[in-house]
């Protein structure tokens, strides 16, 4: 998933031959010299990955196989960019994805 429009984009990614997720902020508009990509090594086996992803206007949370694993990543996309998409190289794993919900903001924001 990533926060995108056609100039900016965030994006997490998993290769299951060698276990790694990661989130890739490169193109996330960012001009400051930080590190733009965070890795984590996953436990457990590679074809059973489970992950909740909770995203917000800046930052996305990402919770591996029910919280075992997490990462977290700041992301300053302009807010303009509002899309999300999914895709898989493996064809059976986007019939996987079982929920996704809008949340309602703090201040009152509507949904």
């Amino acid at each position: 998933p990533s926060a995108q429009n056609e100039k900016f984009h965030t994006e997490l990614s998993f290769r299951p031959y060698e276990s790694v997720l990661k989130i890739d902020r490169k193109f996330s508009g960012t001009e400051r010299a930080l590190v733009h990509q965070r890795r984590c090594l996953v436990n457990g086996d590679a074809n059973e990955l489970k992950l909740r992803v909770i995203l917000d206007r800046f930052s996305a949370e990402v919770f591996i196989n029910d919280g075992e694993q997490v990462m977290s990543a700041v992301m300053f996309t302009e807010q303009e960019a509002n899309g999300i998409s999914f895709f898989a190289d493996e064809p059976n794993a986007s019939n996987n994805l079982k929920k996704l919900y809008k949340l309602g903001g703090i201040y009152g924001e509507k949904k």
